[in-house]
């Protein structure tokens, strides 16, 4: 039996967030090779790429997944790191779609320091610092 967690919450070993699309080629090189984040699992129609320890994305084949791939993307796959300078310039250099670009001129009066591209699905993805924590 589990042993509950502060505030009554069981435990959680892991989360997986599953994002759908019509054919896989294109995320697995972007999450993989663009991000170069580990592939961890492989059945073909579904493959997860570990983030952190304890935190994944799922690629999705949406034949044989729950959900069905869509043009509306209510889904933002969001990072925290200490070290978005890198990581702004490895993206630009792999050539990923950025939207929102990068200002360290307006880091040091921002509470939050961002930018974001977009996968090969359309799925917002988004790497981010806080700078201040007021």
């Amino acid at each position: 039996m589990a042993t509950p967690t502060k505030k009554g919450t069981l435990p959680v070993n892991a989360q997986v967030t599953f994002l759908y699309y019509k054919d896989l080629a294109a995320p697995e090189h972007f999450y993989g090779e663009q991000l170069g984040f580990e592939k961890t699992f492989d059945k073909g129609w579904v493959k997860f790429f570990r983030i952190t320890d304890h935190s994944y994305v799922g690629l999705v084949d949406e034949a044989k997944g729950h959900h069905q791939a869509s043009d509306a993307k209510a889904v933002m796959v969001s990072m925290e790191t200490p070290e978005i300078e890198a990581w702004y310039e490895r993206m630009k250099g792999n050539g990923a779609e950025i939207v929102v670009h990068f200002d360290p001129a307006k880091a040091e009066e921002q509470m939050v320091s961002t930018f974001l591209m977009r996968d090969p699905g359309g799925y917002s993805v988004e790497f981010f610092r806080v700078n201040k924590r007021d």
